[in-house]
């Protein structure tokens, strides 16, 4: 009989602070935890999906909510859709991820609405070991690092793939697909975040490691005409082992993976609602040269033209 695990689904709308403040701290770890009105009237709700392995959660509150949080086995981002909040006395920035330290840490959120992925803390390590070429153990990770440009983009990535899955798909699991799933997410947030091991000081340059090699060489250079054999000879890699590589970080070949880059770095730009910016430009310092093959593949990975999303962002 297959191993399966069971994702588990909890939602819960209050409009009772002190409702509030149990639900979240059943989700996590807290101490001195407040949820405080903020005005007449009080509104929470708290959605999660996920196995203990990888799950994520969804919250929005017209109120208050302070304390201190403290991440247990798993990792734990935060990204910030509308509102404000800090964590560690640092503003939260919209729309960028924020990754908890392994230790308490006050926050404060202020009508808001944020999203949060926990990741499997061992699962993390042994990913990051196997890309970095160390042994497996604790990390350390560039504090109120905020990702940017293609490797936000590649953080973005998994975060779409992950809740396709997670969110829209079977309550019972393979077991094997599962932990599959969350190697992919751990490859996303170190990807996205600068790391390291705790017995090390902070490298200079990115981890000597092929596979790491490889897809940081994709990253910095995702926007220029640039060739799978190219991505290869960065790493060191034959242009097999390279595929291999991708399949097995990403689940995607790297032509696969530097074509959605793209993709998301173009939708950033069309998103930020810039009128001197075109579809055109915006295609065009992605790293696209065909402006039609460009715009289908837009609408296959967003469902959606490239000039409605341009024209949507300027209230056209």
């Amino acid at each position: 009989m297959q191993d399966t695990m069971r994702r588990i689904r909890r939602e819960t709308r209050t409009s009772d602070p002190a409702v509030a403040a149990d639900v979240v701290a059943q989700t996590h770890v807290t101490h001195g935890l407040e949820a405080i009105p903020d005005g007449a009237s009080f509104s929470f709700e708290e959605r999660v999906r996920g196995t203990r392995l990888l799950s994520l959660e969804s919250t929005s509150c017209t109120g208050v909510l302070t304390g201190e949080v403290e991440p247990d086995s798993a990792m734990v981002l935060v990204w910030l859709k509308s509102g404000r909040g800090s964590v560690d006395g640092r503003p939260v920035p919209i729309g960028r991820p924020t990754l908890y330290r392994h230790a308490p840490q006050p926050f404060r959120w202020e009508s808001f609405q944020k999203d949060v992925i926990r990741i499997d803390r061992a699962t993390v390590e042994a990913v990051a070991a196997e890309r970095g070429g160390w042994a497996p153990g604790p990390l350390e990770f560039k504090p109120q690092h905020v990702p940017e440009g293609p490797t936000l983009a590649a953080w973005w990535l998994m975060i779409r793939t992950v809740a396709s899955e997670v969110l829209h798909g079977p309550e019972e699991v393979p077991a094997d697909r599962e932990r599959e799933l969350t190697r992919f997410a751990a490859g996303g947030l170190l990807t996205a975040i600068p790391h390291w091991p705790v017995t090390q000081r902070p490298p200079r340059s990115a981890s000597s490691a092929r596979f790491a090699r490889a897809e940081t060489f994709l990253l910095e250079h995702a926007a220029e005409p640039i060739t799978v054999g190219d991505v290869a000879a960065a790493g060191d890699l034959s242009v097999r082992g390279l595929q291999n590589a991708f399949q097995r970080h990403h689940g995607m070949t790297p032509l696969s993976y530097l074509r959605r880059i793209r993709l998301l770095l173009a939708r950033e730009q069309l998103q930020a609602g810039h009128v001197d910016v075109t579809v055109a430009d915006a295609a065009r310092a992605a790293g696209f040269a065909h402006l039609g093959r460009f715009a289908a593949a837009y609408r296959e990975e967003f469902g959606e033209l490239p000039r409605d999303t341009r024209r949507a962002a300027l209230g056209w």
